[in-house]
């Protein structure tokens, strides 16, 4: 997270939920909600705090550079309620008319790609150092070896490539906000 806050460019591309700098605040809720072991109120309130204060970075001068993917599968769940997932997609969509954030949606339909292998941000630091970070089940790591790197930016490459473009991701972000 320090390295996020200070990130000159960011790419994540993310398969199970929405990347946590995009979330709305009921979206965050509901996520720790669903934390095994359930969390205290008191624990879940400052876990939904820090989440909403990483957000800051959207605000940041100057602005970072982002780009998310994410699988199309994220938008169809039905997590929370359909309000939660309404206005989940409508941010989104709000976000993609930023600037300095890019968004593209892996279509659920293509038979294969290169992000099957799990989730995953790239960042550079101001000192320009390449840096990525994956994150599963009770574990998480920050690679700075820069063969490792390589190759997760190879990959990143290879999935911006296979996913929508950016405007058809919009056009795939309005359709859905139509039918809900």
């Amino acid at each position: 997270i320090d390295y996020e806050q200070d990130a000159l460019t960011l790419l994540s591309y993310q398969n199970q939920v929405m990347p946590g700098l995009l979330q709305t605040e009921e979206y965050i809720r509901f996520l720790f909600s669903c934390h095994y072991p359930p969390l205290e109120e008191e624990e879940q309130e400052e876990w939904v705090a820090a989440r909403l204060d990483r957000q800051k970075l959207l605000q940041r001068r100057p602005r970072p550079m982002l780009h998310f993917i994410l699988e199309e599968s994220i938008l169809h769940n039905e997590l929370g309620n359909p309000a939660i997932m309404r206005g989940q997609v409508t941010h989104l969509r709000r976000c993609m008319e930023l600037p300095f954030l890019g968004l593209q949606i892996m279509p659920r339909k293509l038979p294969k790609h290169a992000g099957l292998s799990g989730p995953m941000v790239l960042l550079e630091t101001p000192d320009h150092d390449h840096l990525a970070y994956v994150e599963g089940q009770l574990s998480s790591y920050l690679h700075d070896d820069p063969d490792d790197v390589s190759v997760l930016q190879q990959l990143y490459g290879m999935l911006r490539s296979q996913a929508l473009s950016v405007e058809k991701s919009a056009r795939l972000l309005d359709e859905l906000l139509g039918e809900r």
